[in-house]
């Protein structure tokens, strides 16, 4: 078996593969010469692919996959789990943030005895606006997740190869590795690391992305956004209930008549928005499971170099 694999998904990255593997690779010896590395091209537009093959040509330890189109982040993720063979594999991306300096302290909080370990990352180079914002982001994702997710941890991580198979297992077409990894459990630790910075080119990650990706994990991974909208509806009913008490209480005793056509279009403008949000979350959720029942691969590969 090889004792420790690589995992590294792409999109349009062909200004750094050069770089990024020799990094990597300088790293891994460090840890052991019975290594590989597997580059995950997740449908590049780019020069990426041809980059992989010329460092594959250079290098036995490379092996490339090579989607048919883009289909994410974390299916390449996926991909390069499926066809991992360490007894450790290493997680990183490709844009040289997560530094592959970092590799040997990964694998050595490993060997003390624990089976999943994640980088937890520091000095990171972004404005001050940028972090607090991300702080807000998770704060509100842990909340609707139910996750307990880290701000300072991405996918940068080592996991023990009964993680792997494990995640491998799992059943769901949604894939996000870090909530996915975090849900399976195991024994866990974190190291803390220096940010890196972007070797070239601009991230493919918007915030459009982001807000996608959240939301993917929370409808995959959660049912609270369903029992928020139920505890609102309730709350709205108890409110409702008050002030029809209230108007008929009026009405009896101090002779009070309810008048006013806008306040009367804005309540029911109001309770028809509530209850279309609340179609809408389950709309979502039946969507999912539409996915789910269709049951298409997660990803298709149109190439693969040196692998079996």
């Amino acid at each position: 078996m090889t004792h420790l694999s690589i995992v590294i998904p792409l999109y349009n990255e062909s200004s750094l593969i050069e770089e990024l593997v020799r990094r990597v690779e300088e790293n891994a010896k460090k840890v052991t010469d019975n290594y590989e590395i597997l580059l995950i091209d997740d449908g590049s537009i780019d020069l990426t692919w041809e980059k992989i093959n010329l460092e594959i040509k250079k290098r036995v330890k490379i092996k490339g996959i090579k989607f048919s189109r883009n289909f994410g982040h974390h299916y390449a993720i996926t991909a390069g789990l499926h066809h991992a063979k360490g007894e450790w594999v290493v997680v990183m991306d490709g844009d040289l943030q997560d530094r592959p300096e970092v590799i040997p302290d990964l694998y050595k909080q490993a060997l003390e005895g624990f089976e999943v370990v994640f980088v937890s990352r520091r000095n990171r180079p972004e404005k001050i606006t940028y972090r607090i914002a991300q702080k807000l982001f998770y704060f509100v994702l842990r909340k609707l997740s139910g996750i307990n997710f880290n701000s300072e941890q991405a996918n940068f991580s080592i996991i023990h190869r009964k993680v792997v198979e494990a995640f491998n297992i799992f059943p769901e077409n949604a894939r996000f590795y870090g909530s996915t990894v975090l849900w399976l459990g195991f024994k866990r630790s974190q190291i803390y690391a220096d940010h890196g910075k972007r070797f070239s080119g601009s991230s493919s990650y918007s915030l459009a992305k982001r807000l996608r990706l959240a939301s993917d994990i929370i409808i995959s991974f959660s049912e609270n956004p369903i029992k928020i909208a139920i505890r609102f509806g309730i709350l709205m009913s108890l409110i409702s209930l008050m002030i029809t008490m209230m108007i008929i209480y009026q009405s009896i005793f101090s002779g009070y008549t309810v008048s006013g056509w806008a306040s009367i279009m804005s309540a029911i403008f109001f309770s028809t928005g509530v209850i279309l949000i609340v179609i809408g979350i389950v709309g979502i959720y039946v969507g999912q499971i539409f996915k789910q029942v269709k049951n298409r691969p997660l990803y298709v590969i149109s190439e693969k170099n040196n692998l079996d």
